[in-house]
């Protein structure tokens, strides 16, 4: 196994290529798994709420950090924001460019080492990588730098590591649902999932209060929540009943960083 100390760019470099595979790997079926593509108009109408919560009603320039196959990417021009958007495999760009064409920037990019000029975006928002980074310093002075003063960073995300004894309860009732439904099982090689998961920076974990106590560190100056839970609302409206528990079945949260 690679060495996973994080000042090894060396290991960095080879973790972050694996990273790179096997999100390109579950690219084609990424959008099935709940939580994942926008599913109902409801769903649409909360992440615009969320949007809204986090950057105002103004149309903003605005990077779509990690865009995988452009969901996030969709909200924002809904709303009508001049949106740019970076993912690591080519995979999931392909599959958000067929979606928005040339209604968004669509870029090749690596999220911890942006080429944009100081001062870019008057937003970025991000759903589902900053648990995956190999170096959030350097991501997070990167964010900070390439925004504008005032500008604000959305970052959605959770914890796929811990669960209480209750998320653990409602994560095996979804499983044993999902088999007793006959429903697909979700497409993911489970054993490079483990492999990469315990050689992350946040393998044991992240949390908001950890999170913001890093962006704090970064020179955001104000750290919000913002109300997740009427997206995952959204999303088990229109779920079946194993994909409702387990959106629950872990701590989800949405977290707004302003730089002064």
């Amino acid at each position: 196994m690679p060495d996973t100390n994080a000042s090894s760019p060396g290991a960095n470099y080879s973790l972050k290529e694996e990273i790179r595979a096997y999100w390109s790997s579950r690219a084609q079926t990424f959008d099935q798994q709940v939580g994942h593509a926008i599913k109902s108009d409801a769903e649409l109408a909360a992440f615009q709420r969320l949007l809204r919560q986090a950057f105002g009603s103004a149309p903003l320039e605005v990077l779509d950090l990690a865009c995988g196959t452009g969901e996030i990417t969709r909200s924002l021009l809904s709303l009508g924001h001049k949106v740019t958007a970076i993912d690591f495999s080519e995979d999931m760009l392909a599959r958000a460019r067929a979606k928005h064409g040339d209604k968004a920037k669509i870029l090749a990019g690596d999220a911890e080492r942006l080429l944009d000029d100081d001062e870019s975006y008057d937003a970025l928002v991000t759903r589902h990588l900053v648990w995956t980074l190999t170096d959030p310093e350097a991501a997070f002075a990167e964010w900070f730098r390439v925004l504008r003063p005032g500008g604000k960073l959305l970052v959605i995300d959770g914890d796929w590591i811990n669960r209480s004894w209750l998320q653990n309860l409602i994560n095996r009732s979804a499983s044993w649902l999902r088999e007793r439904t006959g429903a697909a099982a979700h497409t993911a090689d489970r054993e490079a999932f483990d492999s990469i998961t315990r050689r992350f920076f946040f393998r044991d974990g992240l949390s908001y209060e950890r999170l913001g106590a890093m962006l704090r560190e970064a020179g955001f100056a104000r750290i919000e929540s913002a109300d997740y839970r009427q997206v995952v609302r959204a999303q088990q409206r229109s779920a079946a009943l194993h994909d409702a528990l387990r959106l629950v079945s872990s701590t989800r949260f949405a977290l707004v960083a302003t730089k002064a």
